[in-house]
């Protein structure tokens, strides 16, 4: 792994406009990243972007790693006469840091930069300065006077927007702006991807970067179908509780990467994942004879695609979950650990050694 290149193209890639079925900018980068590699790449219909490295036995084992590369944001559900929009969110955007946040529409003539509108602080109601409005009661400005100027500029009702917000690194330590979740995990497979080009393996693998995640976290289906992999390993970020707001579990940022051992979200999907438990006998195994951290998730209130791919064939598929601690969730400024990624990695790299095929044999 080449840790500047893994910086620049996380950093690169939050620049890019990838809300959740409007992926195919971000796709399309990392496609261009990889260009000339030697692995065989597709893109189903929905816009699930696969690359396949073959192994090199009879009646090989598939294993499939993924990260999701869709981000949350919002769309256009009216337009006032005089030219605010009205709006609502695609996934689970944090309501609270809303007023005052820069979004950027992707309109049919290109991009355009507005920000949620407050009440002046002058004419502010008392009861109002200590509390959070309701997303119906707000609007964004982006500098038009009439619904016909906002209409002229490519804005129209269903029109997508994402945090408008430019990532750094900060204090040579941390990666902090927008989409970390889940360009920080792409990043890591893309790196992956460049050292695996010629790497000799027993297993057939799969590196999937799949869509519309942050809205009902069923993209990868498909892929699922598709593959039938023997085992899948999902890449993607996890609250950090770190923070003196938040002390749930022992998660927090630079203790090395966190092994999901448990999540449910019950807010109408009633789903999660109890991930197969000889691979997360694996990753603490490798993670103890290679000297990496390694931290253990419990995380109600967060779902993974794998939540659904594990019953998704009639076999079902053993799942499990590996994450980047993240401070600040679904948010335009989450932070993550630079120290963290390489460590991921590093444990990663150990994960899918070739023995790995010996958890799939039962």
């Amino acid at each position: 792994m080449n840790r500047d290149n893994l910086i620049k193209n996380i950093l690169d890639l939050t620049k890019i406009p990838g809300i959740s079925s409007r992926e195919e900018k971000v796709t399309a980068a990392i496609k261009e990243l990889l260009k000339g590699r030697n692995y065989k790449v597709t893109t189903d219909r929905i816009g699930n972007l696969t690359f396949e490295h073959k192994g090199n036995k009879e009646g090989k084992k598939k294993v499939l790693v993924f990260a999701h590369v869709d981000e949350l944001g919002i769309i256009v559900r009216g337009i006032t006469e005089n030219g605010f929009i009205l709006f609502d969110r695609v996934g689970g955007v944090n309501t609270q840091i809303l007023p005052g946040t820069k979004f950027v529409f992707d309109g049919e003539k290109g991009l355009v930069e507005g920000f949620v509108g407050v009440q002046a602080h002058h004419f502010m109601p008392v009861q109002n300065k200590f509390t959070v409005p309701q997303i119906v009661d707000m609007y964004i400005d982006v500098n038009c006077e009439s619904r016909q100027e906002v209409l002229d500029r490519g804005i129209d009702i269903g029109t997508l927007g994402g945090f408008l917000w430019q990532s750094k690194v900060q204090n040579d330590k941390f990666l902090v702006g927008k989409t970390m979740d889940n360009r920080a995990s792409v990043g890591l497979l893309i790196e992956l991807l460049n050292d695996y080009e010629n790497k000799d393996l027993d297993y057939n693998l799969y590196v999937c970067f799949p869509v519309q995640e942050e809205f009902n976290v069923r993209g990868i289906m498909p892929v699922m179908r598709k593959i039938n992999p023997d085992l899948a390993i999902g890449f993607d970020i996890t609250p950090a509780c770190d923070t003196p707001d938040l002390n749930y579990n022992e998660t927090r940022l630079n203790g090395g990467p966190s092994l999901c051992v448990f999540n449910f979200h019950a807010g109408g999907t009633l789903a999660g994942v109890l991930p197969y438990k000889p691979f997360n006998d694996r990753v603490i195994r490798k993670a103890k004879e290679n000297n990496i951290p390694l931290q253990k998730d419990v995380a109600p209130g967060v779902i993974t695609e794998n939540a659904f791919a594990m019953f998704e064939n009639e076999d079902g598929i053993r799942v499990g979950n590996l994450s980047v601690p993240c401070r600040y969730t679904h948010t335009f400024f989450e932070k993550v650990s630079i120290s963290d990624l390489e460590l991921t990695y590093k444990l990663l790299d150990k994960v899918l050694e070739n023995d790995i095929t010996e958890i799939l044999n039962d």
